[in-house]
């Protein structure tokens, strides 16, 4: 008896099995070139039923107008004509958890390119491959932790990398900014922050990060360049690189997405922008609500594939922790109680329900979960433009959860010490500006957990007492004989931190009276 069983698109498999395998043929379409799809199940000696994923399958010298690989209906291994590759890791995970015998009679039946390097160099050079089996799987992911799993080896790695940015003027040595992630770390190590006052260059060291690993031909003069220690199984830093902007004043314009990704680091942009230019050569006008909603309903409808399903649906019961999603039950977007016909309509209506605030963060998140693979890098410019402190936190603690799971790292521009509050000392650099020189520093306090008005006054420094309510106490206090008549002055509307402040403010002042007596 055969192990392998095709079925059509459709036809579900038995109820009842052993020893089986079934590849249940999916109609995915990619670039309208290719439907190289199939979902994996399999069914052990004991007749219990694994649904391991998402698998494509492509074969060598496909004819032009040929959509799918020529496999037969039953076999026990495919002949040298094909090669297949999973989808995910978690692909191989499940696979790993079946144990070797099945997880190589599985692989190797199905002449998968990640456990047999020598057929991925040769199936590299067929375009199936590019357009169709590396669609939502860079090519490091297949060299790096793919094939680790494939021969049950682990997922998670260390990160250790710095950045040195290009130098602006005469005077001192670039900035160099050093980046450590330990897998397992607690808190997490995978979220980095830059944060610092408004026009000190944080937008502009993310937009040179994304040239410097992007662009291949980039002048590291022009844009910095980074740095790692390359192991023996690595050989470059990031696979993709995701960049995450709502500023409607960002004056950089995203970098082209690739449609073929069997070459160089992928980029993906989410936001406002359109990616490339209109007929006439300028950057076309912001996307319109209606266009960010098309995004959603699209990115949907990939992320209820395969693994990403189930990495969406715990993004998202993560943010259900704000009350509005809680309230929308975000979350069952993800679940199957929406007929897939249905499932984008219903993803739009659901977006065009919600704020501005809490529709920027369910597109990211889902975007995110799209387009985030092994290796990734997410540069995130100040999010919390849009967003109150406990949804940016919320979102927050979903980004750090998903690039866990996919071994991703990210940095944060920010000014916001809730953002602070959700990582710890070690993933901060405080970037103040010098003259014309920029300079960063770890911060002196623990950032984690830390309160939001001692992580302001350590980051802002004297800005914060030279501004906003702090400059109205302190002129009260220069103008008035004592405690009393400042709270009089402002109607008794203090509250504890002002009337602390106000009670500080006079300490210093006498005290300075007695030093001159």
């Amino acid at each position: 008896m055969t192990y392998f069983t095709v079925l059509p698109n459709g036809e579900k498999p038995p109820t009842q099995a052993a020893n089986k395998a079934y590849l249940l043929t999916d109609n995915w379409d990619d670039w309208f070139k290719f439907s190289t799809l199939y979902s994996l199940i399999i069914f052990d000696e004991d007749g219990e039923r694994h649904s391991i994923g998402g698998v494509k399958i492509g074969e060598f010298n496909m004819a032009e107008d040929q959509r799918r690989a020529a496999i037969p209906e039953r076999f026990d291994t495919l002949d040298e004509r094909f090669f297949s590759l999973g989808q995910d890791d978690t692909y191989y995970y499940d696979l790993n958890r079946m144990g070797a015998a099945t997880r190589d009679r599985i692989l190797r039946g199905l002449r998968d390119v990640a456990l047999d390097m020598e057929l991925f160099e040769r199936a590299l050079r067929e375009k199936v491959t590019g357009t169709s089996l590396l669609r939502s799987v860079t090519r490091t992911a297949v060299t790096g932790q793919f094939h680790r799993m494939a021969r049950g080896g682990v997922r998670l790695t260390d990160y250790n990398f710095s950045y040195t940015a290009p130098k602006r003027s005469k005077g001192p040595a670039s900035l160099t900014l050093n980046f450590t992630v330990a897998p397992e770390s607690y808190p997490p190590t995978n979220v980095h922050v830059l944060i610092g006052r408004n026009g000190v260059g944080k937008t502009t060291l993310l937009n040179d990060m994304a040239q410097a690993i992007v662009d291949e031909e980039a002048d590291a003069a022009m844009v910095g360049s980074f740095s790692i220690d390359l192991n023996e199984t690595d050989d470059r830093l990031f696979t993709s690189l995701v960049s995450v902007t709502f500023s409607a004043f960002d004056p950089f314009e995203p970098l082209p997405t690739k449609q073929d990704r069997s070459e160089g680091v992928q980029y993906a942009y989410i936001g406002l922008k359109h990616v490339g230019s209109g007929k006439d050569g300028r950057a076309r006008p912001p996307k319109s609500p209606d266009a960010l909603s098309g995004d959603f309903g699209n990115s949907v409808l990939i992320c209820r594939q395969g693994a990403r399903v189930s990495r969406w649906r715990r993004a998202l019961e993560m943010l259900q922790a704000d009350p509005i999603f809680r309230d929308a039950e975000v979350s069952a977007l993800a679940r199957g109680s929406i007929e897939s016909d249905d499932l984008k309509l219903e993803a739009r209506k659901l977006f065009k329900k919600l704020s501005s605030g809490h529709k920027i963060v369910l597109l990211t998140i889902t975007r995110l979960v799209e387009t985030v693979e092994e290796k990734t890098l997410v540069l995130l410019d100040e999010p919390e433009a849009h967003l109150h402190p406990p949804l940016l936190a919320a979102f927050i603690r979903a980004l750090s959860d998903l690039l866990i799971n996919r071994n991703g790292v990210a940095l944060i521009a920010t000014h916001s010490p809730v953002v602070l509050q959700e990582v710890p000392q070690s993933c901060v650099w405080k970037i103040r500006r010098t003259g014309a020189h920029t300079v960063a520093e770890r911060p002196d306090v623990q950032t984690f957990g830390e309160n939001v008005g001692v992580l302001t006054r350590e980051v802002f420094g004297l800005e914060v007492t030279h501004s906003g309510f702090h400059k109205m106490l302190r002129d009260a206090v220069g103008e008035l004989p004592n405690y009393d008549a400042v709270v009089r002055k402002f109607n008794g509307e203090l509250g504890d931190e002002a009337r602390a402040i106000v009670q500080g403010l006079i300490s210093v002042s006498d005290t300075d009276i007695e030093d001159d007596i």
